[in-house]
């Protein structure tokens, strides 16, 4: 939908060059800011209005792009942000994207992109950050494909070829514009190839690898490979699994009804039908083709943990003498007098902090939860009893990721307040990014051995991550386990809760599954608290210790006015949280949106969520109302104010 009374005069001002004036592949887009999303969306729309959909390039998509004069005079008519061009095979063109390529400090540009685009028409993008570049080429020669400067590169790189829409400034790059190459579409450069090559050289050498033969993944080996994966890859690699589910299912219903669902989570989820169709066409190439070994190395990329072993045949269970030595080392057989002699498990805070590899600290803003994780770590440090349990005397490294000023007046106020001369916590006040290996592998070489490492917050050393997406939070969750095995220490993450108290941390249900220990820290009211055990491995699950924030005068600023702090203070505490209840349907449906935002926070389509919860519901014998009970149920939930989801102009939920 078109902005309402506003125009956007300074469009006019914005030229092309030439060779793309009149292709008929324009349109017009405008920023659009998803609730939890940390920066707008730039969402293409055809002249007409209506947000472009349904499959790029078809004869329903062509037949409302323009041209780049009316694109433009749309766009300054009914404001939107800007123009944009939506690619297509017979352009012959490829638009390379390079993001994070511009130093704002030294006002410099790379020197490996500035030698790139020098030759070609070459802008500034929309966030003022990278640069776009054009040149011709065979359509052929590329595909659509991404790499993020938080990959470990200099900066990112994603290429649209034969698909995609790129959004057009007209603030061409200084370099271009001194050498006269502002109306210049060039041959595309060699070193273009070079660093599509050497950036997509593991996914093009697997286009090129398998040899058709099934390796033998079994449904839920694929399904499992697939909760890693995000359904918003490129189209390519969208296709690629397709293609490996079709060939490890040898092109059975069960294979499509896969790929369908997991693909119905995407934004841009084409729809049943045409997944039908490029199902029947998958197997009749001449070429080589992806198998399940290519899909398992995607899942691990995504942070799985997956070894390729399909399942063996009933006849290789016949004689397993000749594995009997080596199998009796690696899964040895115990009887029960060797059982009782194990050691108990080892406690750092004796039945509630475990020596172990990951805990989880939460709380909803405002209740406390980095003065709690302070207060427990504190007394690991000092070696003293906390809240009645004993405990094991050990090294803390404490992450303050989040508001060091802050930190340090806590530390103050923990000394003062017990009386002390020194406090043994050690702290890093740098920002480490756990979505990159080098930082995890450095902020573990940093610390070297410990007992406890504390990140506070997870929010903020995962930058930028999806916290509803398996392959972001898996990604993060193997760097601090990583961290764990460097280091030794139980690494604890002070996380905050979600809209929904009553479902925990906030972000993906798989971070709970992959603690060892997980603590809430409720607010009761103000300063006062409730910390609670919701998860405990080896241990009692429901402990809780009620809490005051003693207010502790910690000194005075240049004004003469107090500074203060707050330290952690045993409390009396009756919780009586308010937590509306859900209704049977309504959980359902909950249940189902929650999943479903395990892969993407928004664009989640109302019918794929309605279809799901009435699968979940008994059918009844009589007359089947499930479906209107499931959408009386969604917009009741909808129409609550403390509902944590939202509904979009466009009709799609987003979870906030």
């Amino acid at each position: 939908m078109a902005l309402a009374g506003r125009i956007t005069p300074d469009l006019r001002a914005i030229h092309v060059p030439d060779e793309l004036r009149d292709l008929k592949g324009w349109l017009v887009w405008k920023f659009v800011q998803r609730q939890g999303e940390p920066k707008p969306r730039k969402v293409p729309h055809y002249i007409t209005g209506e947000r472009r959909q349904g499959k790029a390039g078809s004869e329903a998509d062509r037949r409302y792009l323009t041209d780049f004069e009316h694109a433009r005079e749309v766009a300054v008519r009914k404001g939107y942000d800007g123009v944009g061009l939506a690619l297509m095979p017979e352009f012959g063109l490829v638009a390379l994207d390079f993001d994070d390529c511009f130093d704002v400090t030294t006002k410099k540009l790379h020197p490996e992109v500035a030698d790139i685009v020098a030759n070609t028409y070459a802008e500034v993008s929309p966030s003022g950050a990278g640069v776009r570049a054009f040149f011709r080429c065979e359509s052929s020669a590329f595909s659509n494909k991404k790499s993020h400067k938080r990959e470990g590169y200099d900066f990112g790189f994603e290429v649209f070829s034969t698909r995609g829409f790129v959004t057009f400034t007209g603030n061409v790059l200084p370099e271009v514009e001194l050498l006269g190459n502002d109306n210049t579409i060039s041959q595309v450069a060699p070193e273009v190839q070079q660093l599509y090559e050497q950036r997509f050289k593991r996914q093009l050498e697997a286009a090129k690898a398998g040899s058709g033969t099934p390796v033998g993944l079994t449904l839920a080996q694929i399904k499992n490979c697939l909760e890693y994966i995000s359904p918003d890859c490129s189209y390519d690699e969208w296709l690629q699994v397709g293609m490996i589910v079709h060939l490890e299912t040898s092109a059975s219903d069960d294979g499509l009804d896969i790929w369908d669902e997991w693909s119905s989570r995407g934004n841009s989820y084409p729809g049943r039908e045409e997944l039908d169709y490029k199902w029947r066409s998958f197997g009749h190439g001449n070429g080589d083709v992806m198998t399940g070994a290519s899909l398992v190395r995607m899942a691990n990329d995504g942070g799985a943990k997956i070894s390729l072993h399909g399942p063996a045949s009933l006849d290789e269970f016949e004689d397993l003498t000749a594995r009997q030595e080596a199998a009796s080392k690696r899964f040895q057989v115990y009887r029960y007098a060797e059982v009782k002699t194990w050691p108990e498990p080892d406690w750092i805070i004796k039945g509630v902090l475990p020596r172990a590899e990951l805990a989880v600290l939460y709380g909803e803003s405002g209740s406390g939860k980095s003065f709690v994780a302070l207060d427990m770590v504190s007394a690991i440090a000092r070696g003293v009893d906390w809240r009645g349990n004993k405990t094991k005397p050990g090294r803390v490294v404490y992450v303050a990721a989040e508001g060091q000023r802050g930190f340090k007046k806590r530390m103050v106020a923990y000394v003062q307040e017990n009386k002390l001369e020194d406090l043994p916590v050690e702290i890093i006040t740098d920002c480490p990014n756990l979505l990159q290996g080098d930082d995890a592998k450095d902020i573990a070489a940093a610390i070297g051995k410990a007992d406890v490492v504390v990140l506070d917050t997870f929010a903020q050393v995962t930058p930028g991550a999806n916290e509803n997406a398996s392959e972001d939070m898996g990604k993060a969750l193997t760097h601090c386990k990583g961290i764990h095995r460097a280091t030794g220490a139980v690494v604890m993450l002070v996380h905050h809760a979600g809209k929904d108290l009553a479902r925990g941390a906030r972000g993906w249900s798989g971070l709970k599954a992959a603690a060892d220990a997980e603590f809430e820290v409720l607010k009761v009211q103000e300063k006062l608290g409730m910390l609670r055990v919701s998860k405990q491995k080896d241990g009692d699950a429901g402990l809780q210790w009620g809490f005051q924030l003693e207010v502790v005068n910690v000194g005075v600023d240049d004004d003469l006015e107090p500074i203060t702090s707050c330290v952690v203070q045993d409390a009396v505490v009756s919780v009586n949280k308010s937590r509306k209840p859900l209704g049977p349907v309504e959980q359902i449906v909950s249940d189902v949106i929650q999943e479903m935002a395990e892969v993407q926070l928004s664009g989640i389509e109302k019918e794929a969520v309605i279809k799901e919860a009435v699968g979940r519901m008994e059918k009844p014998t009589g007359d089947d109302s499930r479906r209107s009970r499931v959408k009386r149920a969604l917009n009741k939930m909808l129409k609550d104010d403390e509902c944590p989801y939202f509904e979009e102009d466009d009709g799609t939920l987003s979870v906030g």
